[in-house]
């Protein structure tokens, strides 16, 4: 595949997996049904899928707000109060931590603080904690714990999520003759972004728990699989970058003869669940203005650009597909990329690429290097990957590299182009207010 999502959303994986996740419907939180979220509506979204997010270096003073953030990861606009205040703030908006602490590296010897784990584990009060012992490098920390109820700072059990993994066999000589089994664990993933010389206190362990379905009571945390993926935040070098090229909307099909008719309901909207600066992975050079929308598994998906197929990834890797919210998820995933070739764009001076995440297995109708128009139907939407539930995350680049940033692209609508905000329901048209959706979707 020509980008890697492993660059973009994790780091180095800590422990290995032994299950992930497979989401085969769309959560129907009606809390959030309406209106626009808000930073904490989408944290509290995400909570209830399993994902509990504290964005800690969010907080200092210099963060005007969601979108119009002038954060660096430089340490030199680190200062103590600056410490204090993020501390303090982030302890109103994440009330579910245990705490957050500094890390004086004066109370350690040298040797000592080279031993200090990314997770250390207490098992005289049973209290998960990140740490980040660096002076200068504020990282991203996804954590995953496995198979256990662990709660928040007042002994309440967090929610958790389901882990899978989906093992294909192939049954006779025939490809699509196969069958499947899959594998499913209860799992809590914690995502935070963490500054540096900073302790925080995730969790504890609810009391009474045993071993794997036994009697064997659960005293260390030695006892129990976690896993995490843990690398330097790499903020966005531009987050005002924004290309011209305006997208057809992916849901939206017309017919192959003229691309003047439609050929799909034009009355479903799709809910954005993340957008530009997202609380969940939208905070990374190579994700800041990507969009998510929720729609059920194999939801047909439409070319949003006039271009070519450069890279389909859709097929089974080494037998097994994961899905969910395991931090491991974070390494595989199916996609298509498709390089834009419009009159409107110069390919040579202000080229564009848009890529579809998490699609369906053996899904695309379409190969590399085959034309594409907008509206022009290539693959199914799935939730392969790094996916709390069923959903088509959309990706903009001004390259096919590996480590490019992503560029914001708003999609042209009947009443004017648009950028899909966190919460809002979204058709062809834009925005659709009041919106109330089928049970189908």
């Amino acid at each position: 595949m020509a980008k890697s999502k492993g660059k973009k959303k994790g780091g180095k994986n800590k422990k290995s997996s032994k299950g992930n996740v497979h989401v085969t419907s769309v959560s129907t939180n009606n809390k959030h049904q309406h209106s626009i979220w808000s930073a904490a509506d989408e944290c509290e979204y995400y909570a209830e899928l399993g994902c509990h997010i504290a964005n800690i270096s969010r907080c200092r003073p210099s963060h005007k707000g969601k979108g119009t953030s002038d954060i660096s990861p430089s340490p030199s606009t680190y200062t103590c109060s600056d410490f204090r205040y993020m501390y303090e703030h982030a302890m109103q908006i994440y009330p579910w931590l245990i705490g957050i602490e500094r890390f004086d590296s004066s109370d350690y010897h040298p040797e000592d603080i080279e031993q200090i784990p990314d997770v250390a584990m207490d098992d005289e009060e049973m209290i998960l904690t990140l740490t980040n012992v660096t002076q200068s490098i504020t990282k991203i920390c996804y954590i995953t714990v496995y198979d256990v109820n662990v709660c928040d700072v007042d002994g309440n059990v967090l929610k958790s999520g389901v882990s899978s993994t989906t093992t294909f066999v192939r049954d006779g000589e025939s490809a699509n003759s196969k069958t499947t089994t899959t594998k499913e664990r209860t799992c809590t993933t914690f995502i935070i972004l963490c500054p540096p010389q900073t302790f925080v206190h995730l969790c504890s362990l609810a009391p009474n728990q045993t071993q794997d379905d036994s009697t064997t009571p659960i005293t260390s945390w030695s006892q129990i699989d976690i896993e995490s993926d843990i690398q330097p935040w790499s903020f966005h070098p531009n987050i005002g970058d924004e290309h011209t090229y305006k997208l057809h909307f992916p849901f939206h099909g017309l017919s192959e003869e003229d691309g003047s008719s439609e050929v799909v309901d034009t009355t479903t909207a799709y809910q954005c669940t993340q957008s530009c600066d997202g609380q969940l992975t939208h905070f990374f050079h190579g994700n800041y203005h990507a969009i998510d929308f929720a729609c059920p598994i194999g939801t047909l998906l439409y070319s949003p650009v006039n271009g070519v197929i450069i890279d389909v990834n859709d097929s089974i890797t080494d037998g097994k597909e994961v899905s969910g919210i395991a931090a491991s998820n974070m390494f595989q995933w199916n996609s298509i990329m498709i390089r834009v070739e419009d009159e409107s764009v110069d390919a040579t001076t202000d080229p564009l690429y848009v890529e579809f995440v998490h699609i369906q297995t053996d899904s695309c109708i379409v190969q590399t290097n085959d034309k594409v128009k907008k509206g022009q139907l290539i693959c199914r939407s799935g939730s392969v990957g790094f996916s709390p539930e069923p959903h088509l995350h959309l990706a903009a680049y001004r390259s096919n590299g590996d480590d490019a940033a992503t560029v914001r692209v708003r999609f042209e609508g009947r009443a004017g182009p648009f950028l899909p905000q966190t919460g809002g329901w979204y058709n062809q048209n834009g925005l659709v207010s009041n919106y109330t959706p089928s049970t189908n979707i």
